[in-house]
């Protein structure tokens, strides 16, 4: 046979590894970023529940929702945990509070957050 009669599967077979190849590049740069919003997703819903649960809740009583969250992809060996509580609630109370999923209202100095209706 002749070598150009091979010369459109070598062609196609490096295209398609070049694309796959790309696709895993742009896997592996967003993966911090992927982890991050699943985090921040998991820990909306985590504080959403502890709220409906008791009726309003104050900061140090979500401190203790969120403390040992962690999150990962399914099959995947990266994990991505809470480290420090204090900060992952100002971010994301502040964003629940600024997409009006809560409310929040002072009572005796303390913030105490709802659901909004």
């Amino acid at each position: 046979m002749n070598l150009l009669h091979y010369l459109p599967y070598l062609l196609a077979f490096m295209a398609i590894t070049a694309v796959l190849y790309a696709w895993g590049l742009y896997r592996a740069q967003t993966a911090a970023r992927d982890d991050a919003s699943l985090l921040k997703a998991k820990g909306v819903a985590r504080i959403r529940r502890a709220v409906k649960k008791q009726g309003g809740c104050t900061r140090a009583q979500l401190r203790e929702a969120v403390r040992d969250l962690s999150a990962g992809l399914p099959f995947s060996h990266r994990r991505i945990a809470v480290t420090d509580p204090d900060a992952f609630l100002q971010e994301v109370l502040g964003y629940m509070v600024d997409q009006r999923i809560l409310s929040v209202k002072q009572t005796r100095g303390e913030d105490v957050y709802t659901l909004r209706n």
